[in-house]
């Protein structure tokens, strides 16, 4: 004997399922939506909702899509970056700056709902493509650092110097004229020629263009702590920032 399954009654009892599990929260300019739907960690995906000025509306992550990667030890390089990209287009999602975006010329359906959800999600199992062991490379680690900040940047760029031209690992854009040069030792006595020979950098750089903000960030992680000794940072003075401090580079960094 045959059956009839009652297959749209289990289909609408899933999506009442899931319309009671979304929690909704007012902001100033629209609201925020809690969703079912989990990361990895456990943690429930959120979104924002914004009512733009000329009538549009936004939906976006609020960067959080790429804060959990960072958080839990995926470094943000531009490879995983273009990865990303590559899931939000097929989602039809941007992917500007750290979040992930649905602009809408009108109010939106509820698809792009949906859609970013599913891009989130996605984006969110690079987490598998993190490193197990070994030391991340610094110049990676400072470059995801300055990508999670949401900046625009370039790498490996040239500026002219008053007596000849320099390359900086690091160019911040909108304004802000930074160089970014990230900077390892082994000894205390090799970190103390690198900052002269960077002193020597920042200093020909600025004596061609005083606009330019040169920033060495020192790399003092695990056993090379007690390599950037105050003699070894000396000649770079106050343009030197240590990985430990990277806080202070995050304030630098905000526009």
């Amino acid at each position: 004997m045959n059956l009839t399954l009652p297959c749209d009654a289990v289909v609408q009892k899933y999506m009442d399922t899931l319309s009671a599990d979304f929690a909704v929260t007012s902001s100033e300019n629209g609201c925020y939506v809690l969703t079912p739907f989990l990361r990895p960690d456990g943690e429930a995906i959120e979104l924002e909702i914004v009512s733009l000025p000329n009538g549009a509306a936004r939906l976006d992550d609020m960067g959080d899509t790429l804060g959990y990667l960072y958080a839990n030890g995926l470094t943000l390089t531009k490879s995983v970056l273009d990865k990303a990209r590559r899931i939000a287009r097929r989602h039809r999602v941007v992917l500007r700056q750290s979040a992930l975006i649905i602009d809408s010329e009108s109010v939106l359906a509820g698809g792009e709902i949906h859609r970013l959800i599913q891009a989130s999600i996605e984006i969110s199992n690079l987490i598998q493509s993190r490193r197990s062991a070994g030391r991340v490379i610094f110049d990676t680690e400072v470059e995801s650092f300055v990508i999670q900040s949401g900046v625009v940047y370039d790498v490996d760029f040239k500026v002219s110097g008053r007596l000849e031209p320099h390359i900086y690992k690091f160019h911040i854009n909108s304004g802000r004229n930074m160089l970014i040069q990230p900077i390892t030792a082994a000894t205390e006595a090799a970190a103390h020629s690198w900052a002269e020979r960077w002193a020597y950098r920042f200093a020909d750089t600025v004596a061609k263009t005083a606009g330019w903000h040169p920033v060495a960030v020192l790399d003092d992680r695990g056993n090379r702590q007690g390599i950037w000794t105050p003699r070894a940072r000396a000649p770079m003075g106050e343009q030197a920032v240590l990985w430990a401090d990277r806080e202070l580079l995050a304030g630098m960094l905000v526009p």
